[in-house]
C-alpha cells in the first residue's frame, strides 16, 4: 500500500500524531487519559509510517542517532580501547583525503530499549514512596507547578513509564510481523 497520497498524507500526519499523544500523556497526569493510551497514539504514528515507507525505513528514520567524530590521534589508547569495546556492526570507517579518519557511530534505539526504560521509570516511580518511609505508589510531587503540565511527580513518571512500555511494546511487534 505504498501510494504518493498516503506517504504524503503520513509525513505531515506523523508529528501530529506524537505531539497529540504527548499531549494525552500530561493530560493523563490530571485527567482520564495518560500513559497507555498516549503510547498507542504515539505507536500508531510509527506504525502508519511503517506501512508507508516499510519499517527499516522507520527504524532507520526515528530510531538511529549517528555521530561523527574526527580521529586526530589514531594511535590514542584511548581510541584503541574504543574500538575493542564497539561492536564492528556499529561502528564504520570512512577514509578521507591524506590518510585523514572520519569516525561514525550509529547508535540504534531498540524497542526492547524503550519497554526496559519505562518499566524502570514505572517501577521506580513507586520506590520514591518506599525511600521516603510511605507505602509503595506513593504520589510525591515537586514543588513546581508547569502551566500546561500541572504538578510534576511520581505519578507523571508513572505514566511516562507505561507510555514508553506500550510505545516500545507495539513497535517491536510491528517490526517483528513486518520483518516476516
Amino acid at each position: 500500500m505504498k501510494t504518493l497520497i498516503f506517504a504524503t498524507a503520513i509525513r505531515l500526519l506523523t508529528p501530529l500524531f506524537l505531539l497529540f499523544s504527548v499531549y494525552i500523556l500530561f493530560r493523563g497526569h490530571n485527567h482520564p487519559g495518560g500513559g497507555f493510551i498516549g503510547g498507542l497514539i504515539g505507536s500508531l504514528a510509527f506504525v502508519f509510517h511503517a506501512l508507508a515507507y516499510g519499517s527499516g525505513s522507520t527504524a532507520q528514520t526515528f530510531f538511529s542517532l549517528t555521530f561523527y567524530h574526527y580521529d586526530r590521534q589514531p594511535d590514542d589508547s584511548r581510541t584503541r580501547y574504543l574500538l575493542q569495546v564497539l561492536n564492528a556492526n556499529t561502528l564504520r570507517r570512512r577514509k578521507v583525503r591524506n590518510n585523514e579518519s572520519w569516525r561514525y557511530v550509529l547508535v540504534r534505539l531498540r524497542p526492547i530499549y524503550l519497554m526496559a526504560l519505562g518499566l524502570f521509570l514505572a517501577a521506580s516511580s513507586g520506590t520514591v514512596g518506599l525511600l521516603l518511609g510511605q507505602p509503595y505508589m506513593a504520589g510525591r510531587w515537586l514543588g513546581i507547578e508547569i502551566p500546561v503540565i500541572g504538578g510534576l511527580g511520581t505519578p507523571l513518571m508513572f505514566d511516562a513509564g507505561v507510555y514508553l512500555l506500550v510505545l516500545g511494546m507495539v513497535l517491536k511487534i510491528v517490526f517483528t510481523i513486518s520483518r516476516d
